[in-house]
């Protein structure tokens, strides 16, 4: 159920992710061309990077016990994320920063960084999904107007 409070921890889990996005992405730019990932056995940062990337969680609060916020770079296939977990209200947000090659783990290109936007309200969020659901049924009435045509 969609509330005032989810509506105002979206927009300050976009906000802090604004931030980290940011520091992130001024962090890996001297590794732009150099390798970033373990690709032989259980994989992971390279060690250097991880130890700057722990220290900028340790400068921040970051993932230290008895504090919500959980921040941490990891790899989706090639692409590098930074997944950031609030466990006080149960809100997260995934940052695409950069991609790197699978074959030898170099990053091949660092994201451009997205400005989340911070001043959502209830009421603007409820039309928004009361229009797309609108769509969604328009769609289906139509599609069923020619359903015959997309039968195998």
């Amino acid at each position: 159920m969609l509330t005032a409070s989810r509506v105002k921890d979206q927009n300050a889990i976009n906000a802090l992710a604004n931030e980290i996005e940011g520091h992130v992405l001024r962090l890996l730019s001297p590794y732009q061309g150099f390798k970033i990932r373990k690709i032989s056995g259980n994989g992971g940062n390279v060690a250097k990077l991880q130890t700057e990337f722990d220290r900028y969680c340790l400068n921040h609060g970051y993932n230290q016990p008895g504090q919500p916020l959980w921040v941490c770079l990891h790899a989706s296939f090639t692409s590098l994320i930074v997944s950031i977990r609030n466990t006080a209200a149960p809100i997260s947000a995934d940052l695409y920063v950069g991609r790197f090659n699978e074959e030898a783990g170099v990053l091949t290109h660092l994201g451009n960084g997205t400005t989340r936007r911070t001043d959502y309200t209830l009421a603007e969020v409820e039309q928004a999904l009361a229009g797309a659901n609108q769509l969604e049924e328009q769609a289906r009435a139509l599609r069923s107007t020619v359903h015959a045509f997309t039968r195998h």
